[in-house]
């Protein structure tokens, strides 16, 4: 089963909070302590005095790597310094003390969390002794972001293949003595270092090995082995480092190339990788450190900063604010356009009559009023010639402000009721001569649209008939007045006004 990845915080790192007066910063005097290797980067903090660190995370694991130098006080009863680790205010303890020197040392460890937002505290309690911090790792959320985060990858890892030639060793690294073996890693980053043993019970001699980046020239690297009188292995040894790349995907090909003789053989222990992306650090409630303890500031190290994400809420209200004032404004416009087009039509002949209702014919083309004979009473049978009524709107080609006759000083007013009476009033518009008979001089049959014509446009032709026009004042229905003898009644429709 592989490991997962782990997130690898340094101490220089302004994650870690360090409390108290007595916290200074190493730089690698205690690489040589031990056989697990050398400090992580080199340096170290460490304090004389009752200090604390604190350390907020997002993750499900969490693990404080520090040198061990430790003495025996009390009679060789008791391990000066001592400390104790506490995961949000509860306690984890710490590991069994070691009295040898070592660096890459567990100092407590918890590996199992409830996925989220953790705080890490440590209590330093020292009669002198030095306690040392050399960096803490953590199993980082699923859903965690990244960006120039330094991360842990086992050899266990299954982006990590294996070629011909390689084997287990000691059930926690991988090793291979074959020549042109090789080792293949994709990943996305910006370095690589690849970690190994040096092995005592293999060949002492060194060796060499390439690596390649994603198909370019290959990179030689040395593997320098055991000195002939070694009894101990060594752990934590950096064989190499790939420059600076651009962060993006890449891929990297390891060959052992072995030596002259039996030499040293290539392991993999794990990969320091620097990530593109960084985990987000959750805004845990700090865990206060004792009251002597005040907080001192901490150099950074770059590609370990946390970068925290923050919604754009005045961009997203600006947005939708614009967003709106956008749509007002444009039904605005549409508005004023519907109304000036209202205006426009209630002003035009083709309004005249329509209650309030422009008619869409009347754009198209001009219509011509429809003629019927009227239908004499029996009281009224002796009259003749027979009158016409006129029952359409009066067609949008004649004007309404005023009308004129050649043969008429009259004129008839646009307003419905020009006496201000509120009632339909008759208003004559033609000066009548002698009677209009069926022997009609203009040619046309009595009651005809060609008649009609004739007579509105003042056509030389017989005595002209006394034309009238009511205007009526409300659209209900149309009672027949009694004809008269000359006579063409015009029923004007009410004029309503737009809404």
């Amino acid at each position: 089963m592989s490991s997962p990845r782990q997130v690898v915080i340094d101490d220089t790192d302004n994650q870690i909070r360090y409390f108290g007066q007595n916290w200074f910063q190493d730089q690698g005097s205690q690489d040589n302590a031990g056989n697990f290797g050398p400090t992580y980067q080199k340096t170290s903090h460490g304090t004389t005095g009752n200090d604390s660190i604190s350390f907020s995370f997002v993750g499900n694991s969490v693990t404080v790597w520090g040198t061990t130098e430790l003495a025996k006080i009390a009679n060789g009863t008791i391990f000066d310094p001592s400390w104790e680790c506490f995961v949000d205010k509860i306690s984890i303890g710490s590991t069994t003390p070691f009295q040898y020197a070592e660096n890459n040392w567990v100092l407590c460890n918890q590996a199992t969390l409830n996925d989220g937002p953790h705080e890490m505290t440590i209590n330093v309690t020292t009669t002198g002794n030095t306690f040392w911090l050399d960096y803490i790792t953590y199993t980082p959320s699923a859903a965690a972001s990244y960006e120039k985060a330094v991360l842990r990858v086992e050899n266990s890892d299954p982006a990590i293949l294996l070629g011909a030639g390689w084997g287990s060793l000691g059930g926690t690294a991988n090793q291979t003595t074959a020549k042109g073996s090789q080792a293949k890693f994709d990943f996305v980053g910006t370095s690589l270092t690849w970690v190994g043993f040096i092995p005592t019970e293999y060949p002492h001699s060194s060796a060499v090995g390439t690596f390649s980046i994603d198909g370019g020239a290959a990179v030689n690297f040395k593997l320098n082995g055991l000195s002939a009188t070694a009894t101990t292995t060594v752990y934590n040894q950096v064989f190499f480092t790939t420059p600076d790349l651009p962060p993006a995907p890449h891929s990297i090909l390891v060959t052992y190339n072995g030596g002259i003789d039996a030499a040293t053989p290539l392991t993999l222990d794990y990969i320091l990788l620097t990530n593109t992306s960084l985990p987000v650090v959750a805004g845990a409630t700090s865990v206060s450190p004792s009251p002597s303890s005040t907080p001192t500031s901490s150099p950074s190290s770059d590609g370990t900063q946390t970068s925290h994400s923050k919604t754009p809420i005045g961009a997203i209200v600006g947005g939708v604010v614009g967003g709106l004032a956008v749509i007002a404004l444009v039904l605005f416009i549409l508005w004023w356009r519907q109304r000036r087009r209202a205006t426009r039509i209630q002003s035009s002949p083709a309004y005249l009559g329509t209650g309030g209702v422009p008619s869409t014919s009347a754009f198209s083309q001009p219509r011509q009023p429809q003629m019927h004979a009227y239908a004499s009473t029996s009281s009224m049978q002796n009259l003749h010639p027979e009158p016409f009524l006129l029952t359409q709107p009066i067609p949008a080609n004649i004007p309404t402000q005023s009308r004129s006759d050649p043969s008429s000083s009259g004129s008839r007013s646009a307003s419905p009721y020009p006496n201000g009476s509120g009632r339909p009033v008759h208003t004559p518009t033609h000066t009548p001569a002698t009677s209009l008979d069926a022997s009609d001089v203009s040619g046309y049959a009595i009651g005809t649209v060609n008649q009609t014509r004739a007579i509105r446009k003042g056509q030389n032709m017989a005595p002209a008939p006394i034309v009238t026009s009511v205007v009526h004042q409300d659209s209900g229905v149309r009672l027949n007045n009694p004809p008269r003898p000359n006579v063409v009644v015009e029923d004007v429709p009410p004029l309503y006004t737009a809404t």
